[in-house]
């Protein structure tokens, strides 16, 4: 049977491991629950004590597993989006603002979605938003 509900996120990290460490780190607040800014990998939660919920993994490091060919672009595809539930976008927008975090733009209620949100980027380019159900 596949576990969905313990599927976790992995964002492979092409550039500069460190940079994407601290901003998941520093600007969203998350804490590692194993692994450091050397990497090639680490685990994060969102607060000390809780599980895991995201992790960051050195892509370089992906070919111990044979088989697996990095692609070779640096154009962010947008065929995933990590989608961060929140309370309040617009709260959440302002304070991730305020850290240095950069918007696409201004948080939007879409009708026909059912929800409010915001996207951003990560360092690695990585499709994030922040977003509510209406």
């Amino acid at each position: 049977m596949i576990n969905f509900n313990k599927a976790m996120v992995t964002i492979l990290v092409k550039e500069d491991y460190g940079v994407c460490f601290d901003f998941y780190t520093k600007k969203l607040g998350l804490v590692p629950t194993w692994g450091d800014k050397n990497g090639p990998w680490s685990s994060l939660a969102i607060k000390e004590g809780e599980e895991h919920c995201l992790a960051i993994f050195a892509s370089d490091a992906q070919s111990a597993y044979k088989g697996y060919i990095r692609p070779n672009t640096t154009t962010p595809s947008d065929t995933i989006t990590l989608g961060i539930p929140c309370d309040n976008v617009d709260e959440s927008y302002n304070h991730l603002k305020g850290l240095g975090v950069e918007f696409l733009g201004e948080p939007q209620t879409i009708e026909d979605w059912g929800m409010r949100i915001v996207y951003f980027r990560d360092p690695e380019g990585n499709l994030l938003s922040l977003e509510s159900n209406l």
